[in-house]
């Protein structure tokens, strides 16, 4: 019976090291991103960009503000959906290019810039609003959340051929940001 019981007991404390000893990797095996996270990150990484809700976005375009929006997706990401009225700027984009190609037609305006889920759009913002600013421009924004955070919400996109319900998931990991896993596509519908 003594055996027995100091058996038991050895068992148990290898099943507990053992978990202890795997639980970083366990942790790890459940992926704890959410694009609240993720937004969270780009304001913690882009504190001097502000950040523009997708209902403030909404009301904005639906009164007929002036507003500029620039989708910074590469160029499969903006042919499968983009918002209404966008343009497309590449990622990469210089901002000496960005400034000699947008500078002047943005004066007086609204500018919002938007991605996947804002790395990308916060990274362009911080670079080129300081010099959007010395060129008149209004105000600068990052769309909060992205393009994934509006298709979630459910507003509308459009591509080449019109309205459209899909979004691209730019790949497998970022693609699980969209609830509507269903509606993702990496071409045009």
């Amino acid at each position: 019976m003594i055996a027995n019981s100091a058996r038991f007991l050895m068992r148990a404390v290898h099943l507990a090291l053992l978990l202890l000893l795997l639980a970083p990797v366990l942790a790890s095996a459940k992926d704890p991103v959410t694009l609240d996270a993720i937004r969270a990150k780009v304001r913690q990484d882009y504190p001097g960009v502000q950040q523009l809700s997708t209902k403030a976005l909404a009301e904005r375009i639906a009164r007929g503000a002036p507003v500029v929006l620039l989708d910074v997706r590469e160029k499969q990401e903006f042919a499968v959906s983009r918002i209404r009225g966008a343009q497309r700027v590449d990622p990469g984009i210089w901002r000496s290019t960005f400034m000699n190609r947008f500078g002047d037609k943005l004066r007086g305006k609204t500018v919002v810039f938007y991605c996947s889920v804002g790395v990308r759009s916060s990274r362009l913002a911080a670079s080129v609003q300081a010099a959007l600013k010395e060129r008149g421009v209004g105000e600068v924004y990052n769309l909060d959340g992205g393009v994934f955070a509006w298709h979630n919400e459910m507003r509308p996109l459009e591509n080449g051929q019109g309205a459209t319900d899909f979004v691209h998931p730019y790949d497998k990991y970022w693609g699980k940001l969209v609830d509507r896993r269903a509606l993702v596509s990496t071409t045009p519908k």
